[in-house]
């Protein structure tokens, strides 16, 4: 005779414990991913104040390049020794690099400053060995180079004066050569100062020029610079004759210079 099983009430209660039971598992497994993912996201927080996150993200996407707008025809301020040094010399004078004699380093200094100023001075502005020519920035005026000889070479017990060799004076007859090409290639600009050329009258536009010395006014005519066209705009002028021009031209202007100069007292 087959056997006969009674099966077990189910009631509302022992229901609700099996429900929750089958819960737990699943739920406590949730509770523990989402404890995971919090983690993670905790440890990725940028600690940084929003000022500096913001000016991260400034500079992840500013431009690659930058333009700065700088007037070719404004006048040059010439820097004194100590700026020439912090801003060009520095980088190789402070700490020797390249085999240079650092600044204030009487001993690798005595030997060099027994060559002389002149000697220093053209190295200096030629380059020599393993420096460049007007350590490596070619914007220095030969003025501003012979400063920041003379203050590293002072510092260590020499008394030079940052002087140039004086430039060869044009005679009269050249300045009068001079006069009639500024008047048919350059005077339709330099009178007036249009396009931004300097006036013949404006000392102060002249001054920082004149400092430069006459080669790089020379070369500065004949290939065309300072924001001026080269010789003037006119081809077929000869080098020559936009020297020319240049000695009339600096014969005038510092006549304007002096006047300021008298001005100022």
């Amino acid at each position: 005779m087959a056997g006969h099983y009674e099966m077990t009430k189910t009631t509302p209660q022992s229901f609700l414990l099996a429900t929750l039971g089958g819960l737990v598992a699943p739920g406590l497994a949730i509770v523990l991913i989402v404890f995971y993912v919090l983690g993670i996201q905790g440890g990725q927080v940028d600690a940084e104040a929003a000022a500096m996150s913001d000016q991260a993200v400034r500079d992840r996407i500013k431009p690659f390049g930058q333009s700065l707008a700088i007037d070719p025809n404004a006048p040059r301020v010439e820097r004194t020794g100590e700026q020439i040094y912090n801003e060009v010399c520095s980088s190789c004078h402070g700490s020797g690099a390249l085999g240079s004699p650092k600044y204030k380093e009487a001993g690798a200094w005595g030997k060099r400053n027994a060559q002389g100023y002149d000697t220093l001075l053209t190295h200096a502005l030629k380059g020599f060995n393993k420096m460049p020519a007007r350590g490596g920035d070619p914007d220095l005026s030969d003025q501003e180079v012979a400063r920041g000889v003379v203050y590293m070479t002072n510092a260590v017990g020499a008394s030079f004066e940052p002087v140039l060799k004086k430039e060869r004076e044009p005679s009269a007859a050249e300045v009068a050569q001079g006069k009639v090409v500024y008047a048919a290639n350059c005077a339709s600009c330099h009178d007036s100062g249009v396009t931004g050329a300097q006036k013949l009258t404006d000392g102060a536009a002249w001054a920082g020029l004149i400092a430069q010395g006459k080669e790089a006014l020379y070369k500065a005519a004949v290939e065309g610079t300072f924001g001026g066209p080269a010789k003037g705009g006119n081809e077929k002028l000869s080098d020559a004759d936009a020297r020319l021009a240049v000695d009339y031209m600096v014969d005038q202007a510092k006549t304007a210079v002096e006047a300021m100069k008298t001005a100022k007292k």
